[in-house]
């Protein structure tokens, strides 16, 4: 592990899921009484060079982040670039996850993504024990793993890897026989006539995808995920018997709108209440329906009481975030008519009758990407439609009501969140991108945004993102873009061909620095 992880680094990238935000929102939801983000002690197990939490560092100025990994290059790569974002809130380790002790400290929140099944049992051990020993009394645990039964047909591709690469040792040469073997294997099971063969296109659709291409970048996840030594999938009821016996308990899945069943009919809802009697059962046999082969689960320690009826007085105090649009061009927000609100490229939708639910969804796409706390959204929503003062407890629970049930179907509705970072919407005069985003940028495509998302950049937004350190108005950006465009390191194209000429260059960069500086700004990449 050691010589792969070295050779070959693990991408660093960051995992928006994992975010201490997320574990504080739900676990707020469920009546516990998380540490505010602004203000924890976070430790992530398996941090590679840190990718995962120094930009969580830099959003979180007050809070303290420790990532421990056992390859040194990678903790010497998470120096270099921790130290150029000048970052003093954040330490990475060399170190085994066997050597930590309760004495290395307690942490609010416990990061291990992408370390429990890919590491021998004593290990899988050890994880359980830090997070148990090593959380605060009121502390979240995050914990990723493969999952049975999804992992059946998945372990069926791993093996015929596995077995096409057995005798050979360099890392690379394995990822390249491991792909020839799924061009051949997709070639010879055609797709409609077989299961499996459909299952084998979709996973090769999500290898040649955006960020797992045929590059460094995919080779490096193949190499550690599914050609890794160890990779051993539990089910989801097994891997919470095993944090039970370390004084944890389960406290929901990072995606939450997962843990809530739907889509299935009413005699299948029926038949799932009398098979299962509890939380675990319940989702087990919802692993089953759905064929899972992931999970990200929280968990905390077994003495805190989980409060599974969802209360809408959790909520008040949340923030709320959504870039729904209305479908209608003209949408009704005064009267009690439905509108129907879309999200865009996910098929979900949401509809309500409410009158301040339609101004406050209305009002969240407009300030998108910033999160609005709910209990000012109220407030600003009944201002909107002239609500009447004498309906401002029953609109606080609509409101509520209709923002927990859309943040439980999908979080392509509505995103509820503990905190609000420092985001700005709108480019200022000297437009200023975070330290994170435009490392980011300059290593490639993918950026982090103060939400702690990938936002993916097109070859322009890359270059113009770089420039944005708050030291150039629009006719600077425009003199250095078209500096990069004249010297061919920025390719612009016009009606499909490439543009050379310098007296095409600049008014054609004219007219497009607006419209992705705008970008950038709802990607919430910029800060003031």
């Amino acid at each position: 592990m050691r010589t792969d992880y070295d050779e070959t680094p693990y991408p660093s990238l960051s995992y928006g899921q994992t975010h201490p935000d997320r574990m504080a929102t739900i676990a707020t939801l469920l009546g516990l009484h998380p540490v505010p983000v602004t203000h924890c002690r976070v430790l992530e197990l398996g941090s590679a060079a840190g990718g995962n939490i120094y930009p969580l560092a830099y959003a979180l100025p007050d809070s303290q982040f420790v990532g421990v990994d056992i390859s040194q290059a990678q903790v010497d790569e998470g120096h270099r670039l921790i130290s150029r974002l000048g970052l003093q809130n954040i330490a990475l380790h060399k170190m085994d996850i066997m050597d930590i002790t309760p004495e290395f400290g307690q942490f609010d929140y416990i990061i291990a993504h992408g370390v429990y099944s890919w590491v021998p049992a004593p290990v899988r051990e050890k994880l359980m024990q830090v997070c148990k020993q090593n959380l605060s009394p009121n502390g979240v645990a995050f914990v990723s793993y493969n999952s049975y039964p999804g992992w059946h047909m998945m372990g069926a591709i791993r093996a015929a890897m596995l077995y096409r690469t057995r005798n050979t040792q360099d890392p690379m040469e394995r990822v390249t026989q491991a792909r020839a073997l799924l061009d051949f294997m997709a070639e010879g099971i055609p797709a409609e006539n077989s299961v499996f063969g459909a299952f084998l296109q979709s996973y090769m659709r999500f290898l040649q995808g955006e960020l797992k291409g045929a590059n460094a970048l995919g080779n490096a996840f193949l190499l550690h995920d599914e050609l890794e030594e160890v990779n051993d999938p539990v089910y989801f009821s097994q891997f919470i018997a095993h944090a039970t016996t370390h004084g944890l308990q389960y406290v929901a899945e990072a995606d939450f709108a997962d843990v809530f069943p739907k889509g299935f009919s009413e005699q299948t809802m029926a038949t799932l209440q009398t098979l299962a009697h509890d939380i675990v059962e319940m989702e087990q046999y919802l692993d089953f329906l759905r064929s899972k082969m992931f999970r990200q689960t929280l968990l905390c320690h077994a003495e805190n009481t989980v409060q599974r009826t969802l209360s809408l007085n959790r909520a008040i105090g949340l923030y709320a975030s959504s870039r729904l649009r209305p479908e209608s061009q003209t949408p009704s927000i005064e009267t009690v008519s439905v509108e129907k609100f879309l999200s865009g490229s996910d098929e979900v939708t949401l509809s309500t009758d409410h009158p301040v639910s339609k101004a406050a969804l209305i009002y969240l796409a407009e300030v998108w990407p910033r999160a609005i706390r709910i209990s000012d959204l109220l407030n600003i929503a009944r201002e909107k439609v002239n609500a009447p003062p004498e309906r401002i407890e029953e609109d606080a629970q609509d409101l509520l009501a209709n923002m927990l049930k859309a943040y439980t179907y999908s979080s392509q509705l509505v995103e509820l969140h503990a905190f609000q970072p420092r985001v700005v919407t709108e480019p200022g005069e000297r437009p200023l991108a975070s330290p994170v985003a435009r490392l980011g940028a300059e290593g490639g495509l993918i950026a982090t945004n103060m939400w702690h998302e990938r936002a993916h950049l097109t070859p322009f937004l890359r270059q113009l993102l770089q420039l944005l350190d708050g030291a150039r108005d629009r006719a600077a950006l425009l003199d250095k873009l078209t500096e990069l465009a004249i010297a061919e390191v920025l390719h612009l194209k016009l009606d499909g061909e490439p543009v050379t000429d310098p007296a095409v260059i600049r008014p054609l960069l004219e007219r497009e620095l607006e419209p992705n500086l705008q970008w950038l700004g709802r990607a919430g990449t910029l800060v003031g």
